[in-house]
C-alpha cells in the first residue's frame, strides 16, 4: 500500500508540472489550447483513477486485517496503477519538449533622442497604469516624435511586470487585419494557420487570460481590434488589465478607434528646440564664428519646433562654418515659409511639414544625390533596404554613370549612401546584411517632391495590397508594386499614354507567374525589376521592350533563356543570379553589345555537364562585350579561369568554382587568382561541390602583397571530403582584408575553422550541415593565444553567428574571446552544444537575440548563473 500511496504523491507532483508546462504552452502559442485542455483532462482522469485505486487498496488492507487478501486482485490493481504512471510520465515528457516563452517585452531600438517625448511619457504611463480606460491615443503631425514616444513606452516595461506581455506593432498606412495579425504572431511565436478567422481565434485565446499592452504605431484609419483577435472589453477586466496605445497623425482616427484618453504631441518650445538643434550641429561649428550662434537661433525659429526638421537640418549644418552659408539657409527656409502663407485648409498641414523638412533635401550637394534620395521612396514603408540592392538600383537608373571598374561604381554608391545618412535622410537599419531605411515622413516627402509637390502623379507607389484605382496611372513615369502580394499584373499597359512609364518595380511578388499579353506595349520602359517573383520561364513579353536598359530576374526558377533575348540591344544590366539556368541559345549573349553587368552566378548543381558547357560557351561570347565591367559566373576548371583573365576589362565580380580537377587538393593561389584585376574586382567567391580533401591557400615570393582586396563574401559549399584549409606564405587578415560574410555548408569532414579568428572585418559566420564540425575555434588555438586574447578585441566586427545541423558541435570559442559587436546567435540542431562563450564580464552590449531549438536553452550549462539570467531576456525560440 505504501508503494501505491507513494505513486499517488508522485502523480500529484506530476500534475503540477504538467499544468505548468501547459501554461507555458498556451503562453507560447505552440500548441492549440484545446489540445492543452485534452492533456489536462487526461491527467485529471488518470489522477482520479489512481485515487480510486488507493481508496480501494485501503479497503482491501482493512479486509486483510479481518480475514484475507485477494493477491491476484491486488497485483492487477498495482499493475494498472503503474501503467497510469507511465501515461502521466509520457504527458510530462511532451510538456518538457516545449520551448521557453518569448520575453514579455522586446526592446525597441531608438536611434536618436527626442526631448518632445519626455514630458508626455509620464502622462501616458499614468493612463496605462492608473486609469481604467482601455484605448489611449497619441496624435500629432508627422515628425513630431510619436514613434519615439511609443518606443519609450515599450522599453519602460522591460523590467516592469505590470503586464504579462507588451507587443509593439507598426501599422502604417497600408495595414490590414492580416498584417497586424502576422506581426503579433511573429512577436509571440504563435501558430500561423492560413485562415484569418482561425488566426483570430488563436490570438484571442492567447490574450484572453492575460494582462497585455498592445502598442500600435502610425495608424491611418479605423482598425477593428476584435477582428484581429484582441479580447473585449478593454481596460481593467477582473484580474486582467487590457490596454491599447496607438499613434496617428489624424485626430479623427482617435474618434474612429473610440479613444478615451488622448495626448496631442506639439512641436517643441523654443528653448527645447534650440537645445536639440545645437546638439545636432555640434559645438565646434557653433563656436567657429561669433555670428553663427545668433544665425542658428534664426534657423530654429524658421523650423518652428518640429523635431524631425530640427534633427535633419541640424546635422546638415554640421560642416557649415561660414556665416554666409547660414544666411543662405535662412533665406531658403524663409522662402519656403512664404510659399505656405496662402495655405489655409487642414489638408495642407502635411505639405507644411514637408516644406520645413525639404531644406535638407535642397541642401544636398548634387542633383544626383537628390535623385538617389527620391528613389529610396520606391521601397515599401518601414522597409530595410539592402545597401547593395540600392546601389544596383542606382546603377540601373543611370544615377551612377561613369566608372572604369565595378568596384568603383559600388564605392560611389556607398559614398552616396553615407552622404544621405549624414544628412539624416536615411538611417542605418540593423539586419543580417548592411541595410538602410527611410523615416516614413521623409518617404512621404520624397514622393511628394517626385510628384511636383503633390500636384501630379508621376510616381505611383500604392499602399496596401493590389491597387484598385488606376484612373491617374496614365501620368506615371515610375510605378512600384514591390511586395504587394499581387497574383497578376494590373492592366498597366492598357492605360492611355502608358508609354510614359520608364520604371516598373515588381520585386517580391512570389505569386506573380506571368505578365500578360499587353505587357509588351510598355515601350518606354528602361528599368524593370522582376526579382523574387514566381517565374519558372523567361517572360517573352519582355523581349519587345527595345529601350530596356536594366532587367533584374534574380531569385526565380528559370532554367533557360529564349533566343529573343538577343533583341534587347540597349540592355546594360542583366541580373539572373539565383536561377537554374542551364541553356542559353548560341550567340544570344554576344548580341548584347551594351552590357555592362551580367550576373549568372550564385546557383550551381554538382557534376552537371550542361553547366560546364554553358560556362565554356559564355566565355567565348563574352569576348565580344567590350563594355562589360561586372560579371557573375560559375566555372569548373583552371583553364576556364585563364579564359576569364583574357576577357576585356577582366570584369569578374562574382565567381563560383566547382568540381575542380577531380583531385584531392586545390590550391587557391597567385597562379589561380593572382591576376591584379581579379584581385581588384572580385567581391564574392564560392567554392562549390568538389571532392578535394584540402584547400591550400598560398602565396609566393613573387607576389608578397597578394590579397583579394575587394572580397567581401566567401562561401564554401558541398566540399564533402574537405578536411582542412591550409595557409602557406600568406595569412588570413592580409589576404581577406575586407571579408564580411563567411558561409560553410555541407563540408562533412571539416572539424573547425580556427583561421576566422584572424579576419578583421568579419561580420557574419554561417555554418550549416557539417557533420564533423566540433568547434569554430579549436581549443588548441585558444590555449596558445589566450594571453594575447585578453589584451585584444578579438572578433571586433562580428555581428551574427548562425549554426545549424551540426551534430558534433560542442564549442563556439573560448569564453576569453571578446565579441563586442555581436547582435544575434542562431543555434538549430546542435544537440551537443551546451555552452555559450560568455562570462559575466564580457556579455556583448549590442546583443539583441539568441535563437535556439526546442528545449536547448534549458539544457545549456553555465559556469556562472548570473550569465544565464543576463542572457535569458534575449532568448527566443526559433521560428
Amino acid at each position: 500500500m505504501r508503494a501505491l500511496e507513494s505513486a499517488e504523491k508522485k502523480l500529484v507532483a506530476k500534475e503540477k508540472d504538467i499544468k505548468k508546462m501547459i501554461e507555458i504552452a498556451e503562453r507560447n502559442g505552440q500548441r492549440p489550447t484545446n489540445q492543452s485542455s485534452d492533456w489536462l483532462a487526461e491527467v485529471e482522469d488518470t489522477k482520479a483513477q489512481v485515487d480510486a485505486m488507493v481508496e480501494k487498496y485501503k479497503q482491501r488492507f482493512l479486509c486483510f486485517k479481518c480475514s484475507s487478501l485477494n493477491c491476484c486482485s491486488n497485483y492487477s490493481l498495482s499493475k494498472t496503477a503503474a501503467e497510469k504512471l507511465v501515461d502521466v510520465q509520457r504527458l510530462l515528457d511532451e510538456g518538457e519538449k516545449l520551448a521557453p516563452a518569448p520575453s514579455h517585452v522586446q526592446e525597441e531600438p531608438m536611434l536618436t533622442s527626442s526631448p518632445n517625448a519626455y514630458p508626455n511619457l509620464k502622462n501616458v504611463l499614468r493612463y496605462i497604469k492608473d486609469d481604467p480606460v482601455g484605448i489611449i491615443g497619441i496624435w500629432g503631425m508627422g515628425g513630431v516624435g510619436k514613434t519615439h514616444l511609443l518606443k519609450q513606452i515599450n522599453n519602460s516595461f522591460i523590467n516592469d511586470s505590470a503586464f504579462d506581455v507588451v507587443i509593439f506593432v507598426t501599422a502604417s498606412q497600408s495595414c490590414t487585419t492580416e498584417t497586424i495579425q502576422k506581426q503579433i504572431v511573429k512577436h509571440q511565436k504563435l501558430q500561423e494557420p492560413k485562415d484569418v478567422t482561425e488566426q483570430q481565434d488563436i490570438i484571442f485565446k492567447f490574450f484572453k487570460n492575460k494582462s497585455f499592452l498592445l502598442l500600435l504605431d502610425d495608424l491611418w484609419g479605423r482598425l477593428d481590434l476584435q477582428d484581429i483577435g484582441i479580447p473585449f472589453p478593454l481596460g481593467v477586466v477582473g484580474k486582467c488589465t487590457r490596454k491599447v496605445v496607438l499613434t496617428t497623425r489624424l485626430e479623427t482616427v482617435c474618434g474612429d478607434m473610440e479613444v478615451r484618453r488622448t495626448i496631442k504631441m506639439e512641436c517643441l518650445n523654443y528653448d527645447d528646440a534650440l537645445k536639440l538643434f545645437l546638439d545636432k550641429v555640434g559645438t565646434e561649428t557653433i563656436n567657429s564664428h561669433p555670428r553663427i550662434l545668433s544665425l542658428a537661433e534664426d534657423v530654429v525659429k524658421e523650423l518652428e519646433g518640429l523635431p524631425l526638421a530640427l534633427i535633419t537640418t541640424g546635422r546638415s549644418m554640421y560642416p557649415k562654418k561660414d556665416p554666409k552659408q547660414w544666411e543662405y539657409v535662412i533665406n531658403l527656409l524663409n522662402k519656403s515659409r512664404l510659399d505656405e502663407v496662402e495655405k489655409h485648409s487642414p489638408e495642407d498641414l502635411q505639405d507644411s511639414t514637408f516644406y520645413r523638412l525639404k531644406f535638407s533635401y535642397d541642401n544636398l550637394k548634387s542633383d544626383t544625390l537628390r535623385e538617389c534620395f527620391l528613389s529610396c521612396s520606391m521601397w515599401p514603408e518601414d522597409f530595410g533596404i539592402k545597401r547593395e540592392d540600392l546601389i544596383e538600383c542606382w546603377l540601373g537608373l543611370g544615377l551612377i554613370k561613369e566608372f572604369d571598374h565595378i568596384p568603383d561604381a559600388y564605392n560611389t554608391g556607398h559614398d552616396l549612401i553615407g552622404n544621405l545618412i549624414g544628412a539624416c535622410l536615411l538611417e542605418d537599419h540593423e539586419a543580417t546584411y548592411p541595410s538602410v531605411r527611410m523615416h516614413d515622413v521623409l518617404r512621404d516627402m520624397a514622393l511628394w517632391i517626385a510628384c511636383d509637390n503633390g500636384k501630379k502623379n508621376k510616381w505611383i507607389v500604392p499602399r496596401g495590397d493590389a491597387p484598385r484605382d488606376q484612373q491617374n496611372w496614365h501620368e506615371a513615369e515610375r510605378i512600384s508594386l514591390m511586395r504587394s502580394e499581387i497574383q497578376e499584373l494590373p492592366p498597366i499597359a492598357t492605360v492611355p499614354s502608358s508609354s510614359k512609364l520608364t520604371t516598373l518595380m515588381l520585386s517580391g511578388n512570389r505569386k506573380l507567374r506571368e505578365l500578360g499579353d499587353n505587357f509588351g506595349a510598355l515601350l518606354a520602359l528602361t528599368y524593370l525589376d522582376l526579382s523574387s517573383c514566381g517565374f519558372a520561364h523567361f517572360p517573352k513579353e519582355i523581349c519587345g521592350l527595345a529601350q530596356l536598359r536594366y532587367l533584374n530576374l534574380a531569385y526565380n526558377e528559370m532554367s533557360s533563356l529564349p533566343e529573343e533575348v538577343g533583341s534587347l540591344v540597349n540592355l546594360k544590366f542583366l541580373i539572373l543570379r539565383y536561377n537554374r539556368i542551364r541553356t542559353i541559345p548560341q550567340g544570344v549573349i554576344a548580341k548584347l553589345k551594351s552590357l555592362q553587368v551580367l550576373d549568372l552566378g550564385r546557383y550551381r548543381r554538382p557534376t552537371d555537364e550542361k553547366l560546364s558547357d554553358l560556362a565554356s560557351q559564355l566565355l567565348e561570347e563574352l569576348k565580344c562585350l567590350n563594355n562589360l565591367k561586372g560579371l557573375g559566373i560559375c566555372i569548373d576548371s583552371s583553364s576556364q579561369l585563364d579564359r576569364l583573365v583574357e576577357l576585356p576589362n577582366e570584369p569578374v565580380r562574382w565567381l563560383g568554382i566547382s568540381n575542380l580537377e577531380n583531385s584531392t587538393s586545390f590550391s587557391l593561389s597567385t597562379t589561380f587568382l593572382g591576376d591584379e584585376q581579379i584581385q581588384i574586382n572580385l567581391a564574392e567567391l564560392c567554392l562549390i561541390d568538389s571532392n578535394v580533401t584540402q584547400v591550400v591557400i598560398e602565396g609566393n615570393h613573387q607576389h608578397p602583397t597578394w590579397h583579394l582586396r575587394a572580397l567581401e563574401i566567401l562561401r564554401i559549399e558541398g566540399l564533402r571530403c574537405l578536411e582542412e584549409i591550409i595557409w602557406k606564405g600568406v595569412v588570413p587578415k592580409e589576404l581577406f582584408q575586407a571579408l564580411r560574410d563567411l558561409t560553410i555548408f555541407s563540408c562533412h569532414r571539416l572539424k573547425n575553422i580556427s583561421w576566422v579568428l584572424h579576419l578583421p572585418c568579419l561580420m557574419t559566420v554561417v555554418v550549416h550541415n557539417c557533420s564533423s564540425m566540433r568547434e569554430l575555434i579549436a581549443d588548441t588555438v585558444e590555449k596558445e593565444e589566450e594571453k594575447e586574447i585578453t589584451s585584444t578585441r578579438t572578433f571586433a566586427c562580428l555581428r551574427e553567428i548562425e549554426l545549424e545541423d551540426l551534430p558534433e558541435m560542442v564549442s563556439i570559442c573560448h569564453s576569453a574571446f571578446a565579441l563586442p559587436a555581436l547582435n544575434k546567435i542562431i543555434v538549430f540542431k546542435c544537440p551537443k552544444l551546451k555552452k555559450l562563450p560568455f562570462r559575466a564580464d564580457n556579455i556583448p552590449s549590442k546583443l539583441k537575440s539568441i535563437y535556439g531549438f526546442e528545449g536547448w536553452w534549458e539544457r545549456l550549462e553555465w559556469e556562472d548563473s548570473s550569465v544565464k539570467s543576463s542572457l535569458q531576456p534575449f532568448y527566443k525560440d526559433r521560428e
